[in-house]
This record gives C-alpha cells, structure tokens and sequence, in this order.
C-alpha cells in the first residue's frame, strides 16, 4: 500500500510540519511506500529529502492553500493507495476527496463536531481522529473514526537540568534576573484570540502587581498583526505591564523555526506552560512541555484535559465560532489562581516527574507500533480485498487508476 501524505512540509516549523517530520520515515519504514505533498512550505518544484534512512519525494503546493486542485493528481503520479491529510478536514472539497481512499488525521477542536467537518467527512475513506475528545465527538456526528495519537520525540524533548537548561536558553542580561519563569508557546492568529493572549496578559498583570515583580513570561510567538492576530505590544501597554516582566521570541528565529533542542531547554528552564486555548485539535506544546518536565496551565475542554498529566485545568464561558459550534473563553482568574499555584509549586519534582512519565506514552516510536501499524494494516487489507473483488465504487476513478 503506497501513501501520499498531504500537509505542511516537514521542514515546516508548524505543528503539522513537527509531525509531518515525526511520522513519514516512520511509516515508510513499516513497509509503506510514502511520498509527501506540501500544502505550505514548497512551491514550483519537488524534492528529494532523507530522514533515519528513509528516502522519499516531497511534491508542491498547487495554486490553492488547501491543495484541492493538485492533490489527486499527486495522488495519481504518486501511485497511492490512500491519502493521508494531516490538516483541517473541512478544508478540502468533498468532490475532490471522493475520488480517492482520503484518510483525514484530523484535528477536533470544537464541542460538538463543527457542521462543516462532519460534511467533509462524509466523503473520507478512514477518518483518523488524533485526540479521543475528537473520536468521541465524530461518533456522536455518526462518523466512525480511527484512533491515533500525536506523538513527541523524546529523545529531544526530555528533562534537562533546569539551571543548564536556564543558562543555555541565554535571555537577555535585562530579563535575567527572575524568580519564576512562565512561557507561552502559541501562534498569535486571527481575532478573538483562540490562544487566550488577553485572557492570560490580564492574569499575567494581576499576578506580577500582587507581590511578584521577579516573574517572567517569556511568550513565544510573534507581537504583532502579521497573521491578524493581537497587536500584543499594544495590549500590553494598555495594561501597563512592564516589560521587565515580559519577552519575546527573537522574530528573526521564530520566522526561521527555533531548533527543537533550544525548545526542549526552554520547557525544561519553565516553570509552568501557559495554554488555556479557547479549544485544541490536539495542544502539541502541551505534550513537549511535560516531556520536559514543566507542568501546564491549560482550558478544562476539547483535547486538553487527556494531555494533563501534570498541572491546572481552567473553567471557561462557552464562546459560539463561525464554525457553527462552541470553543470557550478561560476565567483569567482561573488562570491568576494556577499560576499562583504553579509558582508555590515551582521546583516541585514529582510534579515533574508526572509531567514526564505521561508524556512518555506518546513517544513517536511508541505511537507508531500501537497506533499506525495496526491501522495501516487493516488498511492494507481492506485495499487487498478491494482489487480483487472489484466493486461498484471502481468507475468512480479511485486515485490508484
């Protein structure tokens, strides 16, 4: 069985590229031919990548973010048995996808399934759900997902010393001089903010001015509207938080992608992650950081509370999206109650250990022994059965022909 693999290239330093990098090779190496299609990261021309001794072709984004207008005939030229979308499933146009085995591994981050997704999928093959929030709601719409997890290199993204860890990440010499450490690792995108940036800078406020001038959230993402997010800078200003209390990402860096060990020493130098979206698909941050032994403030919804192994869940006010379903807005003093928390805790080392030891179940290889392989099996056979005993859905041009 040969895979096309649709989504950002995994050079990408996206959520979806991180997993894209996690998992082909590994795939590949079970026996399945993958070949990659970018929706974002490459443009006009293939090319050739190797990772862990696995070789492969990554193909071009067409003329469409989605990539509904090239993506079957990638499908075609690739020879694939199925298609595999690491992505927004409602992205893609149900009269495209019908022509091909699609396997969405999709993100669920609203409560219900959002209409638009449950339409999408009407036209997958196998869908994949990659939180059990997500295969749980999916049943609920009538669609009977598959189960696979995100997964985390823990051979990078492991416990460091936290005192190496603070050194190597090297703040600047005016931030330095802290006694608590909080970061934010989120993509600063559209409005409302669905990473709770005012939510968290409120509670973030309150907490500094009530005896904590030391505390240091360091927030890693971009300050500006470059993506139509929060104008961050602004808003701190309107709150009148001083900027020994807040940093940066270097916008340089954090266009380029940070390397993961320089992530992996900065969840390790934290003590708590800041992330109480108003819904996750999944919160792969949310994994990294307790991979690294830093506990996590996160939203009691979605894929959240099944990563928490080791830290806070926030109350929250259902919030109705264009989507046509519900996210919610965290309490900020929710949060101002965690972080206080988080800081009393600060150095707690079975709180630590936890955080580790739950993460552990989602190393990459473990996933792809308990999770992919049987799954790419069941597939396999399916197909098998399919050529042979050809059926009514041969005329409908299935990407194999």
């Amino acid at each position: 069985m040969r895979i096309l693999w649709h989504s950002n290239s995994p050079w990408a330093k996206t959520g979806y590229g991180n997993q894209t990098a996690m998992f082909w090779h590994r795939l590949q190496a079970l026996g399945y031919p993958v070949v990659l299609s970018s929706n974002y990261g490459l443009q006009g021309s293939t090319l050739n990548i190797e990772a862990e001794g696995q070789q492969t072709q990554v193909y071009p984004t067409g003329l469409t973010m989605a990539g509904n207008d090239i993506i079957l005939s990638h499908a075609r030229h690739a020879k694939a048995d199925i298609i595999i979308t690491l992505y927004d499933a409602w992205v893609f146009d149900p009269q495209v996808m019908s022509h091909a085995r699609w396997c969405p591994w999709l993100p669920v981050d609203h409560d219900p399934a959002p209409p638009p997704v449950v339409r999408a999928l009407k036209a997958a093959y196998q869908a994949i759900a990659y939180s059990r929030f997500g295969q749980d709601r999916l049943k609920m719409a009538g669609i009977d997902a598959a189960y696979v997890p995100h997964g985390v290199d823990t051979r990078v993204m492991r416990p460091i010393d936290r005192n190496e860890a603070r050194k190597k990440i090297q703040f600047p010499p005016a931030v330095a001089d802290y006694d608590f450490l909080a970061v934010m690792v989120a993509a600063n995108k559209g409005t409302p903010s669905r990473k709770s940036f005012p939510q968290v800078l409120r509670a973030w406020k309150a907490f500094v001015e009530d005896g904590h001038p030391k505390a240091l959230l360091y927030l890693h993402t971009h300050a500006g509207e470059q993506f139509q997010g929060v104008n961050l800078e602004e808003l701190l200003e309107q709150l009148e938080i001083s900027k020994q209390n807040i940093l940066f990402a270097d916008p340089y860096w954090n266009i380029l992608g940070y390397p993961d060990e320089y992530m992996a020493n900065l969840y390790s130098a934290a003590d708590v992650l800041l992330s109480p979206s108003m819904g996750e698909g999944f919160g792969l941050p949310i994994l990294e950081a307790q991979a690294c032994v830093c506990p996590v403030i996160v939203g009691d919804w979605t894929s959240m509370p099944e990563l928490t192994f080791a830290g806070w869940k926030c109350r929250g006010e259902p919030f109705y999206t264009p989507q046509a379903s519900w996210q919610f807005i965290p309490y900020h003093a929710d949060i101002l109650r965690y972080i206080n928390e988080a800081y009393e805790a600060r150095g707690d080392r079975a709180l630590r250990v936890t955080a580790a030891k739950g993460a552990l179940a989602y190393d990459a290889d473990k996933v792809t022994r308990k999770y992919w392989k049987p799954l790419l099996a069941e597939l396999a056979a399916e197909i098998d059965v399919e050529v042979a005993k050809p059926t009514e859905t041969e005329g409908l041009s299935m990407v194999t022909l």
